[in-house]
């Protein structure tokens, strides 16, 4: 019978002295969020900008916002400071999140796909502010994207 001594010790065998190792080459990276595995030879020329997975946080994020929103546009709730009262949320975060209603759809659909920058969370939106403008949004996610490239 095989024993497990300890997480990445060797397995030995209870009937003899002899160890059996066993070491799979992978790294561990977090992408969006999550922890992904990448094998030998799959980092090189691989653009993670393409292949990242949701943050799933600011899907939640942006699936609240444009819920609360219909429930504004329907008459259903008033305003922010219902919905704060009703979810049992604090009304800043509540504002914050019905902000996303406001974004461009290009970015709206980087999310969905995964392609904005890493830094643009959920934290960073709380934290800081996005200009109604369209072309001012593009330029500050650029240059969030151009701030994670420098720190590379």
């Amino acid at each position: 019978m095989n024993m497990i001594h300890a997480t990445g010790a060797p397995v030995t065998s209870a009937n003899s002295a002899q160890q059996l190792s066993t070491f799979i080459p992978m790294k561990f990276r977090k992408r969006s969020g999550r922890s992904v595995v990448i094998r030998p030879g799959e980092e090189q020329g691989m653009d993670f900008a393409h292949t990242s997975l949701p943050d799933t946080r600011l899907l939640t994020g942006l699936a609240k916002a444009y819920y609360w929103q219909r429930l504004i546009d329907q008459g259903i709730l008033s305003s922010g400071t219902e919905i704060a009262k009703k979810e049992g949320l604090d009304l800043s975060m509540v504002n914050v999140l019905l902000r996303l209603t406001l974004l461009d759809p290009r970015i709206i659909e980087d999310i969905l796909n995964g392609r904005q920058p890493e830094g643009f969370t959920i934290y960073w939106i709380t934290k800081n502010s996005m200009p109604v403008e369209w072309g001012g949004q593009q330029r500050k996610i650029q240059a969030i994207a151009q701030a994670e490239g420098e720190a590379e």
